[in-house]
This record gives C-alpha cells, structure tokens and sequence, in this order.
C-alpha cells in the first residue's frame, strides 16, 4: 500500500473519531494500534510494548507530570491569583502597566510550570475582564495573554524542550540553557510591543 493512501487513511480516521467525541488519547492510541496491527501483523505489536515499557520508565520523561502537579498546585492554591494582584498594584497606575505586567506574570509561570496551556488559562480568567474593565482594545489584550503564555515553550523547565530533547537524543540541559536567552528576549520583546501598541 503506498504511503501516501495510509496517511490519507489514517487522517481520515483522526478526524472522524475526533468528531465523534472520543477522547483524544484514546482516538491516538485506537488509530496506532489498529494500523501497526493492519499493516504489519499482529506480531508487530511486541514493538509497540517494548516502546511503551521503555517510555515509561525513563527518568527524563518523569519531570513532565511534576511540571503539571506545580501548575496544578499554584493554580488551587491561588499563588497566581494573589501575584496577579500584587501585578495589577504596581503596575496599574502605568499606561499600558496592565498589559506588560501580564507578559511579566506569564514570564514567571513559564519558568515555574513549563506548561503553556497553564499561563494561558489562569491569565485568560484573570487578566482578560481585568483589561477590558479599563477599556482596553481586545485584541490587544488577548495578543498579551497569547504572546506571553506561550513563553512556556521557551523559557525552561518547558515540557515541549524535554520531549523534543529525549526523541532528538541531546541533552536536556543544554536545551535548557538554549532557551533562557531566547525565552526572556521574547518576553522583553512582547512588553516592548505591548507598551508602543499602547502609547500610539
């Protein structure tokens, strides 16, 4: 069969149990299954065992459900909501201060979580009616909270450097150190961007 038939296949398939209302893991794992086992044997699972064995117990992947406990933990702790405030405190006189001091928020999530659906979130929920409040433009105030919660990519610990780390087998830590410089330049450049938007 040619590849290019499967990949139609398989996408076909992706689309059609998402739209059903699976689960999205479980949409994965039936459409990997069923094409190993269609295209392959049935004896082709035993790789699929041994890969899923050897996943599970690797060290570097274990970080990545601790980086979720800590955005789980700062979010029912209400960390974020109490830094939000001391944000909004300082920089809510400024022009503009709302908008640089969520970028600012987000920085810090990122270097805390690693998650970006985290930052994105609890600013959507905090930041957003505080923004609109004060009558500022929307799509300024979602850029902000877009621009600087997907720093969580960047800045490390970030669960995105990791896998890519582990499949492109280099070290983890030098992603890491890769990506401080990166990561707070877009931060400072996303508060740059934010005041000029907002002073013109």
């Amino acid at each position: 069969m040619e590849s290019s038939l499967i990949l139609v296949g398989m996408f076909t398939s992706l689309v059609v149990l998402m739209l059903s209302g699976a689960g999205l893991a479980f949409v994965l794992g039936a459409i990997a299954f069923l094409a190993t086992a269609t295209l392959w044997g049935p004896s082709a699972l035993i790789v699929t065992v041994l890969n899923t064995f050897e996943t599970m117990t690797s060290e570097s992947l274990m970080a990545i459900p601790l980086y979720v406990l800590m955005a789980a933990i700062l979010q029912k702790s209400q960390i974020i909501d109490d830094l939000y405030e001391a944000m909004e405190t300082w920089f809510g006189g400024l022009s503009g201060g709302l908008a640089i001091g969520t970028v600012v928020i987000c920085t810090i999530m990122a270097a805390m979580t690693g998650v970006v659906g985290a930052a994105v979130a609890a600013m959507g929920i905090l930041a957003l009616p505080s923004m609109l409040s004060r009558k500022y433009d929307p799509p300024l105030a979602l850029g902000a909270i877009c621009a600087g919660g997907t720093l969580g990519i960047l800045i490390p610990p970030s669960v995105v450097t990791i896998v890519y780390a582990i499949t492109a087998q280099i070290s983890i830590g030098q992603m890491f150190i890769a990506g401080i410089i990166p990561g707070l330049t877009r931060s400072a450049s996303v508060r740059s961007i934010a005041a000029w938007c907002l002073s013109s």
